[in-house]
């Protein structure tokens, strides 16, 4: 089996830990800005490629991103805490990531960047947006 994409593993991880970001079965987790982003509170992962894996070939080293985004800076502080506490979680837990292609699981979790205010060209441009911003890595293997 291959290693899963490290992005969706981290949605994945996220909306299973932060289940306050679920309604009706949608989640207000994406890997990029949705349209009317300011009408809502919501983060956004954005993965980069691997760090170096001693061994690729069993497992992927993910650097990553975590935005969150809300109307009061307040609660874009919180939301960026608690899903870096999320991502921990998830990694010191072993998080499965399953679907019918992929199958894996999250260790390794590290904090590269604590979450700190960011002005970015979504919200610099609205004054009533905040967005928070933490860096992390995380390996991902392939489930056997």
């Amino acid at each position: 089996m291959t290693i899963p994409d490290p992005e969706k593993a981290i949605i994945s991880a996220l909306a299973h830990y932060m289940p306050e970001l679920t309604s009706q079965g949608l989640t207000r987790i994406y890997s990029q800005a949705p349209k009317e982003w300011y009408k809502q509170d919501f983060l956004v992962v954005r993965a980069t490629g691997g760090g170096a894996s001693r061994r690729p070939h069993l497992w992927a080293v993910c650097y990553f991103e975590i935005e969150a985004f809300a109307s009061q800076r307040g609660e874009a502080s919180r939301l960026a805490r608690t899903a870096g506490t999320s991502m921990n979680h998830a990694s010191r837990e072993g998080f499965r990531y399953v679907t019918p292609t992929e199958a894996g699981y999250l260790f390794g979790f590290r904090e590269v960047n604590a979450p700190s205010l960011m002005y970015d060209g979504l919200s610099s441009k609205h004054g009533d947006a905040y967005m928070f911003q933490g860096t992390y890595q995380i390996s991902v293997r392939a489930l056997r």
